[in-house]
């Protein structure tokens, strides 16, 4: 809780420090389908049903602008992200820091802009909770601490008096395996429906 207060306090200093940060809060919901693969004699099979589940993710945003529409993009996320299959009911508890580059056009219409993004995420998994039988067990034996993603999106921003408000649509898909089993490989892929207040 201490590193995220000191995460919380550097990205305020440093909007206050420059005109050229835009601080923003968050909030998404997301549509899990990760792809599973299994080992069986020696090669990895991909489990065709997947596994899935809705979630969400909210936190602070920070935009810096180096140059006429073009912005460095970052920020503290906490995502609660589902892996239902037949076999299991998990729920993973990620820190996500985005970093990416941010295209936003001049104005298309009164106010409104259109942007993109695309990058990755550093992700470390704080807590896993499998449920089984009406019960809940701690999994955090079960799953990596880290995790890598790619990342891309596009929306718009309608800007106001006091700030700007930006709806969109983004893609993430995970590089490295969440699952700890040698035998088991879960590669977490998202949508995720992004509201984004900036002021």
């Amino acid at each position: 809780m201490k590193k995220i207060s000191v995460l919380l306090a550097l990205f305020l200093s440093l909007s206050v420090w420059s005109q050229n940060f835009k601080i923003g809060l968050t909030l998404a919901p997301t549509i899990n389908f990760n792809k599973v693969q299994h080992k069986v004699d020696g090669k990895w099979v991909t489990d065709p049903d997947g596994s899935g589940g809705l979630g969400w993710k909210g936190g602070l945003l920070a935009d810096y602008q180096f140059a006429d529409n073009y912005y460095l993009h970052s920020g503290l996320l906490i995502h609660s992200k589902a892996f239902d299959t037949n076999d299991i009911d998990m729920s993973v508890t990620t820190l996500e820091v985005p970093l990416a580059l941010k295209l936003r056009s001049k104005e298309v219409t009164d106010n409104v802009h259109i942007t993109g993004f695309f990058g990755g995420t550093f992700d470390v998994n704080v807590a896993a909770k499998l449920k089984s039988a009406g019960s809940e067990v701690d999994a955090m034996s079960m799953i990596n601490n880290f995790g890598m993603s790619f990342m891309a999106g596009a929306g718009a921003e309608y800007d106001l008096d006091f700030g700007s408000i930006g709806l969109g649509l983004s893609y993430h898909l995970g590089f490295t395996n969440i699952s700890a089993s040698e035998t088991t490989k879960l590669l977490p892929k998202h949508l995720a429906i992004d509201l984004v207040f900036y002021f």
